[in-house]
């Protein structure tokens, strides 16, 4: 069975982070186990959460393991919300990091999250030199690459961002919330000398949060039970299309993902 070693924060309330990462990676046939980078009483889509920072108990954690001979087949990380989270984060990927796996989770819609400083993305920029796999948005590979944000990009536009991303050290990179024709949605994948491939799904107009950390899940998931780069990314980007259309309206809670973990599962060939 594959060990998988998810970080990022537990929302209390509102399907994202960890509350999507372990029920999904589970339901994979990974043994995941989970690093809380924070604790909220819920995601940032509801106004005002309570936040508690466990930034200070990430090196400790991390240093209980190695004295237990933990080991983990692949690391994923997720939303860091502060430099020094990002740093100590640096650390546990050195000790870990077999296989990193890097959302470089910071913004949206050409812009940083609120409560984000403009130093975020440098350290970002470092974190993300030590991923073997990267799945930014658009915007942020944008930011983390230099480049101007566009709304709607072009394929070249694409191109070149993926180039810059690989830049960073990847074996792969995925571009998610690409734009398409006739309102399509999906992404864009890249591997050193091996080009880009796009890939799209039917995008329902609605917005709900977690989505992306669904996709991460699934994506790591896939990858470290043997799936290529692009049949990781296109497995994650069909079960966040079933999960959308399974949720009735739009709320702060998040996608119906629950109703579809049994179309995930895959038994693994390993014994225990």
């Amino acid at each position: 069975m594959k060990k998988v070693l998810t970080v990022q924060d537990l929302s209390c309330v509102g399907c994202c982070s960890l509350t999507v990462a372990l029920p999904v990676l589970s339901a994979m046939g990974c043994r995941c186990s989970v690093l809380p980078t924070g604790v909220l009483s819920t995601h940032t889509g509801f106004p005002n959460p309570h936040r508690h920072p466990l930034t200070q108990d990430i090196a400790p954690i991390a240093a209980h393991w190695k004295s237990q001979g933990v080991t983990f087949d692949a690391v994923q990380v997720g939303y860091l919300a502060d430099v020094a989270q990002a740093e100590a984060v640096e650390g546990v990927i050195r000790d870990f990091g077999k296989t990193v796996i890097i959302d470089p989770a910071m913004g949206d819609g050409g812009r940083l999250y609120s409560g984000l400083t403009p130093e975020h993305p440098e350290a970002m920029k470092r974190l993300c030199r030590l991923g073997d796999y990267l799945l930014p948005n658009v915007t942020e590979a944008a930011i983390l690459t230099g480049m101007p944000f566009e709304a709607n990009p072009k394929e070249a536009y694409l191109h070149a961002l993926g180039e810059k991303m690989l830049a960073f050290g990847a074996k792969g990179v995925v571009i998610t919330g690409v734009t398409g024709k006739n309102g399509a949605i999906g992404f864009v994948a890249a591997e050193p000398g091996q080009g880009m491939k796009t890939y799209e799904v039917s995008c329902i107009p609605r917005q709900f949060h977690g989505t992306g950390d669904l996709f991460a899940a699934v994506f790591t998931g896939a990858l470290v039970q043997g799936a290529t780069l692009m049949a990781a990314a296109e497995k994650a980007a069909g079960f966040v299309e079933k999960c959308i259309a399974a949720t009735r309206e739009p709320t702060p809670y998040g996608v119906n993902f629950e109703s579809q973990l049994p179309s995930l599962y895959e038994p693994s060939k390993e014994l225990l």
